[in-house]
């Protein structure tokens, strides 16, 4: 049974692993929206957005009233219809951090773009929507609402929102969250308990009124940033479908706003989204493992349609053309690779991609 395959129960840690790799491709989709709903049991529909395969690992593990997951996968759009505590026998809160690639959730008319180190808080008896991109990976603490929820101010600003693990009280629950889950599976239910009611009281400071106050912009959630258009640009760097209108659309910001935050960069979106192409080319034309790989080899894996838009941005971009970059790169030493000049405005930090199905 599906159900069954690639699927781990330790006594000793009450844990749950669900992994696609040894799931054929054909009943991946099923097998992993399964294993989603053990995330959210409210789940209805799983989808990818990359149009890549479907894969994913999820660990799940049991702690005090509730548990704490662990998820990474492919790109998805999920939607749920929120939770029904009489048949799912669950009724709290999802505290989500993220670990890598990016996130967008939207609940109760809120929207929150979750980068790198950001934290959400939604209630699992409410639909949702969420979408997260580049391979995302995401830690989930299901947290009980009779403990939570009497710590919170206004439940209602609460949820939707999101807030920072840099400084404060999002550093303080970032490094207790960390911790505990290295820990749990050696821990005493007692302790367990203990903990996570140490972690409800660092959330309902976290998120209570004075960070709903911050938070500022359409339906009480905080503007989208230049950072966060850049993250998704990255994790969409090698798309030729990318545009500016998506971009926009992704940050639900209108195109003008969206040019009006890369107004310091002096080169606009699309500007953006061509030098970040050219760069990365120039490094694979400087780097003697894609020696092999032609010059086309190497443009159109990084968005780019045809040769001659590409040799005229480069040269414009770097004052040479791509061959060039060639010949200079075998006249150097062994070991030795061209400086690849830093780009107007450093936004990180951000994985070093390589094109799909070459490395």
């Amino acid at each position: 049974m599906l159900d069954q395959r690639s699927l781990r129960v330790s006594a000793r840690k009450a844990e749950e692993i669900w992994t696609t790799d040894s799931v054929p491709e054909p009943e991946r989709g099923d097998y992993w929206r399964t294993a989603l709903r053990h995330l959210y049991p409210g789940l209805t529909k799983a989808e990818p957005v990359d149009g890549g395969a479907v894969h994913g690992r999820l660990v799940v593990r049991s702690f005090a009233d509730g548990q704490a997951s662990e998820c990474q996968h492919s790109g998805a759009r999920l939607i749920g219809a929120g939770c029904d505590p009489a048949g799912d026998g669950w009724d709290g809160y999802n505290l989500t951090l993220q670990i890598y690639g990016v996130g967008r959730v939207s609940q109760a008319g809120r929207t929150f773009h979750r980068r790198f180190g950001e934290m959400t808080l939604t209630d699992a008896a409410l639909p949702f929507e969420e979408v997260g991109l580049d391979d995302p990976h995401v830690q989930v603490w299901s947290l009980p609402r009779h403990i939570l929820e009497p710590m919170l101010v206004a439940p209602d600003l609460s949820i939707g929102q999101g807030i920072g693990s840099r400084h404060g009280t999002g550093a303080l629950l970032l490094s207790l969250l960390q911790t505990t889950w290295r820990e749990c599976g050696g821990l005493a239910r007692p302790m367990q308990h203990r903990i996570q009611d140490s972690i409800c009281r660092l959330v309902a400071l976290a998120f209570g009124p004075a960070s709903a106050a911050r938070a500022s912009g359409r339906n009480g959630a905080r503007p989208a940033s230049l950072p966060e258009a850049c993250a998704y640009i990255e994790s969409r760097l090698q798309d030729p479908r990318l545009s500016v209108d998506e971009v926009a659309e992704w940050l639900h910001l209108s195109r003008r706003k969206l040019e009006m935050l890369f107004a310091e960069t002096g080169i606009g979106v699309a500007g953006w989204i061509g030098r970040r192409r050219v760069e990365e080319c120039r490094k694979m034309l400087a780097a003697p493992a894609w020696r092999p790989l032609s010059i086309p080899g190497v443009a159109f894996p990084w968005g780019f349609r045809a040769l001659s838009p590409f040799n005229r941005r480069f040269r414009a971009q770097f004052d040479m053309a791509p061959r060039e970059v060639r010949r200079e790169c075998d006249g150097a030493g062994p070991g030795q690779e061209l400086e690849v000049p830093p780009a107007v405005l450093t936004i990180g930090p951000f994985r070093s991609r390589t094109p799909q199905g070459r490395g």
